[in-house]
């Protein structure tokens, strides 16, 4: 440990992000595959950077070169080199975690803090954030430990006052948030998601318990969106808070319009947003919620920027015709889009599909709830990815009441507008949300349901 002290006095600094390497650089090169591992030297080497930490299991194998190498047994040794190059940070730290609602709330209560003008920032599927405007894209949800300390470092430099991060299962087990504590926690829901990595329902909630519990602080908030979730939160005794009783305690009202504003009036305040779903409501006052707990009172503004693009967003609206985009693909997800709308439709159409190598045993609960709350699904691709993408679209015809399968994800949302310019109605295209690409096998192709929608859907 003592060469890493050393090199912090020397003005070193630790990556784990190649592209980010210098002749100042440690480059934490985390992977455990030999190939990718003689692939990112090669990279390191390019770049200049000759100071390495990586597993372990190459200590035997290292290339002959000019590179120093140290190593490291386990995510806490891991942990430990990164405190000589990083300090305990100052921003106010807030994990939103829980299976549906993650993005939608982090993302909006950085969008609704910027509004306010108080700065802070975003870490998660959308990317990170600072204030408004995304300064980088993210591979992961949650990013490795180090770039999540280097992307604090940068959101302390930019004098934010909070960061909000999307805290997933997978990136707790496989260590990616290191010790990071938080001083705000909202847990939204906890139902069945990444079973295909969980192997089952119960080590996914204890998962998200455990974390939870492990890198709490000593006076941490915890809030949570559903009363039910405190039984799984017993062995935290402190400083728990239900949005139940937010709203009873800030006398707070909803009023919902016909035409899909959603009035909302909290003590003397009253904002207004566009919703068809009672989810997207309720996730708007956990976002009130979290606000009043950090900031001690309630926003001045609040509009609808705060939604991200592709969550239950509302992408065209005409008489008595809707189109919304939207990112559910777990079956939880499609219940609560298709269960919480606050009003009523002649027919609802879904286009949606199932990503290749993901949870399989999650397509059949999924085809049963679409085909139980629609009147129309038409199943096309997703991310197929390495699968055949034919037989994920039969295994959901299957279970589907009246589906049609359109194999080209295009002609699919061509045709559901087709079918909603003869009829009164909701049109949902489900999956893909934010996303602008499309996985074949290992071909990646350009693929945005807004701009598809935006093509055909001007002539309704």
């Amino acid at each position: 440990m003592k060469h890493f002290k050393i090199l912090k006095k020397k003005g070193f600094k630790l990556f784990s992000n190649w592209q980010q390497l210098n002749n100042k650089s440690i480059y934490v090169l985390g992977t455990k595959n030999e190939k990718n591992f003689d692939f990112y030297v090669k990279k390191a080497l390019k770049n200049k950077c000759m100071y390495i930490c990586c597993h372990d299991k190459f200590r035997n194998s290292i290339p002959q070169n000019n590179l120093k190498f140290f190593f490291y047994k386990d995510n806490s040794e891991l942990t430990n080199i990164a405190k000589y190059f990083f300090s305990t940070p100052k921003i106010k730290v807030i994990f939103i975690t829980g299976t549906n609602g993650k993005t939608s709330i982090a993302y909006g209560c950085n969008k609704l803090l910027t509004l306010n003008k108080i700065n802070s920032s975003y870490l998660g599927t959308l990317g990170f954030y600072i204030n408004s405007k995304r300064v980088k894209k993210l591979i992961n949800t949650t990013p490795d430990y180090i770039e999540i300390l280097n992307l604090i470092d940068h959101a302390e430099r930019s004098k934010c006052k909070f960061i909000f991060i999307e805290a997933s299962s997978i990136g707790y087990m496989e260590g990616r948030l290191g010790n990071l504590k938080y001083d705000l926690c909202l847990l939204t829901n906890l139902k069945s998601d990444h079973l295909d990595y969980h192997k089952n329902l119960k080590n996914y909630h204890l998962a998200k318990i455990e974390m939870i519990k492990k890198l709490s602080k000593k006076n941490s908030k915890i809030l949570i969106q559903d009363s039910k979730l405190k039984s799984k939160l017993k062995s935290i005794n402190r400083n728990i808070y239900d949005q139940n009783n937010f709203i009873k305690n800030h006398n707070l009202i909803t009023d919902i319009e016909n035409d899909g504003i959603v009035n909302i009036k909290i003590n003397k305040n009253k904002f207004q947003i566009q919703t068809i779903n009672d989810f997207v409501l309720k996730n708007t006052i956990s976002i009130l919620h979290i606000y009043n707990s950090l900031v001690g009172k309630f926003p001045n503004i609040l509009n609808k920027s705060i939604f991200p693009k592709g969550r239950s967003d509302i992408v065209f609206k005409k008489a008595n015709k809707i189109i919304i985009i939207d990112y559910a693909h777990t079956e939880d997800a499609f219940k609560n889009l298709l269960t919480s709308l606050n009003q009523k439709f002649d027919k609802i159409i879904v286009v949606y599909g199932c990503g290749g190598d993901r949870d399989a045993s999650k397509r059949l609960d999924i085809a049963k709830t679409v085909s139980n709350y629609s009147n129309l699904q038409i199943i096309t691709n997703d991310n197929p990815r390495s699968e055949n993408p034919k037989h994920i679209r039969d295994v959901l015809c299957k279970k589907s009441k009246n589906a049609i399968s359109i194999a080209n994800r295009e002609n699919a949302i061509k045709y559901g507008i087709k079918i909603l310019s003869k009829n009164n109605g909701l049109l949902i295209i489900a999956g893909k949300g934010h996303e602008d690409k499309q996985i074949y096998k290992n071909k990646v192709i350009s693929f945005s349901d807004h701009l598809i929608v935006k093509k055909y859907a001007k002539n309704l």
